[in-house]
């Protein structure tokens, strides 16, 4: 049980120093909203991923049951996925960025898995690690779209302010 508060406070350590270290100061706002943007996917997906028994977190001790969702769903993979939002954009080549989107996916994914099998923090129910791979990235994919389409550059105001001098 130990082990697991150490696995939580160091999520919640590295999310922190992550964000602060790996988003420039001129894009926080862009990240904070991508983490907005990931919690509000993350907890609607997951809502019927446990309804129908995907994933479960295992009930130990009243309040400390919800430690894990709480960490990963509000913090820790938001924070991630921010920090992904932020450099995305950082090449315009295609490969590069469906390489950079897999590896985050299954960089994710096997943390992830890891913590399904070494801790009791959280249990896969019918879902393997390639169904929660497919998961994660559809989050991501989702909270892509969703945040490109609210950042997308909007073509400058055009307007005729004063009038003509006709005489």
């Amino acid at each position: 049980m130990l082990m697991e508060y150490m696995i939580l406070a160091a999520m919640w350590l590295f999310g922190f120093i992550g964000f602060i270290l790996f988003i420039p100061h001129k894009d926080r706002r862009k990240g904070i909203l991508a983490a907005i943007m990931f919690q509000a996917f993350i907890w609607l997906c997951d809502m019927p991923s446990f309804k129908f028994g995907l994933l479960s977190a295992p009930v130990r001790l009243f309040p400390k049951a919800t430690d894990l969702t709480v960490t990963i769903n509000y913090f820790f993979y938001p924070v991630l996925f921010a920090i992904f939002y932020v450099h995305w954009n950082a090449k315009n080549n295609r490969w590069f960025r469906l390489t950079y989107f897999c590896i985050w996916i299954s960089v994710i994914t096997i943390y992830d898995n890891i913590l399904e099998i070494y801790t009791d923090l959280i249990k896969y129910g019918s879902l393997n690690w390639f169904g929660m791979w497919i998961y994660i990235g559809i989050l991501f994919y989702i909270s892509l779209i969703c945040c490109n389409w609210f950042y997308k550059e909007k073509p400058p105001i055009k307007s005729y302010v004063g009038g003509t001098n006709e005489d």
